[in-house]
């Protein structure tokens, strides 16, 4: 596995060429606003850019990823705070930039202290369904990891799978990562409901679920047996910025030790669309 000092400027570079492919998408083409205020646009293009929209999408979740993106040719999100369950801060950013339709380059990456480093990873999005169309939207994605569930390098594939009833979002993910490393291998699955109080106020529930699949005595060393978060959340947009807040349960087990970490998880978050 690569040192820590070169993860800094592997994710820089990956940051750059997320830029460099995905941003010339955003100026290429003006919207057209619609007498409601709404953009006009074809299958797989973006709508009006506000950030209200894509909130309502589930992309600023803090641990769920939405099932579309037709609401932005590119995104940026950051979360940042404290879980007593791993004794450290925790950080968790992504970028999201539109190539090309329905595809999207999708960067990140997350920190987990107090001694961890961090963990970069990109991979691709695809938008399969939509929900006006096949009564769900349904996006998959295809990601490499730095250092996955497992601790081990990882290549992970999840599938997003949406709707919404009334003024409610309803927002699943499953996905099954696999190390490079050691045959590890995990599961992840995630779940969040969303519920527009006006415009740009939405309150709801997060939580995320993962485990690993891979069971014999020859582990690499830190690697957890299981993890969970889950809680409340709220977004606040204003135009193409939303601010988010959670605060909830966090719970950690690792392998061949049999004690389990409890406590209390809380973040807040920054986002903008374009």
């Amino acid at each position: 596995m690569s040192s820590s000092g070169t993860a800094p400027a592997r994710f820089a570079r990956l940051i750059l060429l997320a830029v460099v492919l995905g941003v010339p998408g955003v100026w290429a083409t003006p919207v057209q606003a619609d007498e409601g205020g709404e953009g006009n646009a074809k299958d797989g293009e973006p709508t009006e850019r506000a950030a209200r929209q894509s909130a309502e999408a589930g992309a600023f979740l803090p641990w769920t990823m939405g099932a579309r993106s037709d609401s932005q040719r590119a995104l940026v999100y950051g979360q940042g705070g404290y879980d007593s369950a791993q004794a450290g801060a925790v950080f968790e950013t992504v970028l999201e930039a539109q190539l090309h339709g329905r595809i999207s380059l999708r960067v990140g990456g997350s920190y987990l202290g107090p001694s961890g480093r961090f963990r970069p990873e990109a991979g691709l999005r695809v938008d399969v369904l939509r929900q006006e169309l096949h009564g769900v939207d349904l996006a998959v994605l295809g990601v490499y990891e730095a250092q996955g569930f497992n601790t081990v390098r990882a290549v992970t594939a999840r599938v997003a799978v949406s709707r919404t009833l009334g003024d409610t979002r309803l927002v699943s993910n499953l996905g099954y990562g696999f190390g490079l490393q050691d045959g590890e291998r995990y599961g992840d699955l995630r779940l969040a409901g969303l519920h527009a109080l006006t415009r740009s106020q939405r309150v709801g529930l997060d939580s995320r679920f993962r485990i690993d699949l891979e069971r014999d005595d020859d582990e690499p060393i830190g690697e957890p047996d299981w993890e969970l978060v889950t809680g409340p959340l709220a977004t606040y947009s204003i135009d193409r910025f939303v601010v988010s807040a959670t605060a909830g349960l966090s719970a950690l087990k690792f392998r061949l030790v049999g004690t389990t970490h409890m406590g209390a998880i809380g973040a807040l978050g920054l986002g903008a669309v374009f």
